[in-house]
């Protein structure tokens, strides 16, 4: 007697034959799309860290619980136990509450995807438990509750929010060409970025992105195929830098929905401080609707790369699209404001947990680091 196929097996069979040459990477843990999405639940922050991250991500953490009152459930990825040690990992699941570490190996085959560095980002974004992901680098900072971002109407209308870069290098074309020659159709905001206008060659900065895998699955999919390792290898990274512009890119080729906020990168830090006496110098900061600063990427350092010890000074933010980017400066001065006390509190806090962070991190290289029994208590 014959056995009646289920109905659409024909459909369903392409289906999971297109998703594993698309996305071989993805069946460790899934076995198909609709597992990731009936996985994901609720809102929370990713943040992927390794050991050279740690002195910042712990830092931003406890700001969060601690500066912020925050409680939103935070899950750190690695990659593997050599990306970040064992102790580091206890050390996130003891200090805090409802903070989760997580190894993306177990989610994502790094056979196909080889991840490192910035091409993590998505990945872990899709891996995460939550539905509303607000992706985090490590050194991000904020101004605000973190969970005011899933308040913001441009992620409200579209299920994902992006913010912009500093305007940097005036008349590249490549980026254009590149769009040009495997994308038939856009969306009209293409025609009117930077990058497509050759005003700069970056348009999106990537310390934070905000992503409701309910709504916008398929973009998040293509901007983490833009960073396995074939595709960073050959053809993405030789034409943007890491993994930013992926992911306003990665949704345009599927047509999926995304904002950004509207204005472009200011910078947060002290008049003078490395730079023109009058011109405002430190990190790169976004602004929010009300042009109040909202989050900042490059951590509590007046530079990361250079000096260990030298804190940003915490004073002013500016706006401008005319940079010195060896300073890190704004030269425009019309767009110089204080920070408010309330501001100048917050970064205090920040720089007092960071003398906590650095005894406990003390403790742990000489080994008599201990964990809680109650986290947090």
């Amino acid at each position: 007697m014959d056995i009646q196929q289920p109905p659409f097996k024909d459909t369903w069979d392409l289906f999971q034959h297109l998703e594993t040459v698309l996305y071989p990477w993805l069946h460790p843990k899934y076995k198909s799309l609709f597992d990731v999405r009936s996985n994901s639940n609720g809102a929370g922050m990713v943040f992927c860290v390794g050991n050279d991250q740690f002195f910042h991500a712990a830092t931003t953490i406890r700001s969060i619980r601690e500066s912020h009152k925050s409680n939103i459930p935070i899950e750190v990825f690695y990659i593997n136990n050599n990306d970040l040690s064992e102790v580091k990992r206890q050390y996130f699941e003891t200090e805090f509450v409802n903070v989760k570490t997580v190894d993306l190996s177990k989610y994502i085959d790094d056979t196909w995807t080889k991840l490192e560095g910035w091409a993590m980002k998505p990945f872990a974004a899709l891996a995460s438990s939550f539905s509303q992901v607000i992706l985090s680098d490590a050194d991000s900072f904020f101004f605000k509750n973190p969970e005011l971002l899933l308040k913001d109407p441009g992620f409200k209308q579209t299920g994902s929010l992006f913010f912009y870069d500093r305007t940097y290098i005036a008349g590249w074309d490549g980026g254009r060409k590149w769009m040009l020659s495997f994308l038939p159709t856009m969306s009209p905001l293409v025609h009117k970025t930077r990058f497509f206008t050759l005003t700069s060659k970056h348009e999106q900065e990537s310390g934070v992105v905000v992503i409701d895998k309910q709504r916008s699955l398929l973009g998040l999919m293509s901007t983490c195929r833009m960073n396995d390792k074939r595709e960073r290898s050959e053809v993405t990274y030789s034409r943007v830098h890491g993994d930013k512009e992926t992911f306003w890119i990665g949704y345009e080729v599927m047509q999926t929905g995304y904002a950004f906020v509207k204005s472009h990168a200011a910078v947060v830090g002290g008049l003078g401080d490395g730079g023109a006496a009058t011109q405002v110098c430190g990190n790169m900061v976004h602004l929010d609707i009300d042009g109040r600063p909202w989050w900042w990427n490059g951590g509590l350092l007046r530079n990361k790369r250079l000096w260990q010890d030298r804190y940003l000074k915490f004073t002013h933010f500016a706006s401008g699209e005319d940079w010195d980017f060896d300073n890190s400066c704004i030269k425009q001065e019309n767009g110089i404001k204080e920070l408010s006390k309330e501001e100048k509190d917050l970064t205090d806090s920040f720089l007092a947990i960071d003398a906590r962070r650095k005894k406990d991190q003390q403790a742990m290289h000489e080994g008599t680091w201990k964990p809680r029994s109650n986290p947090a208590q």
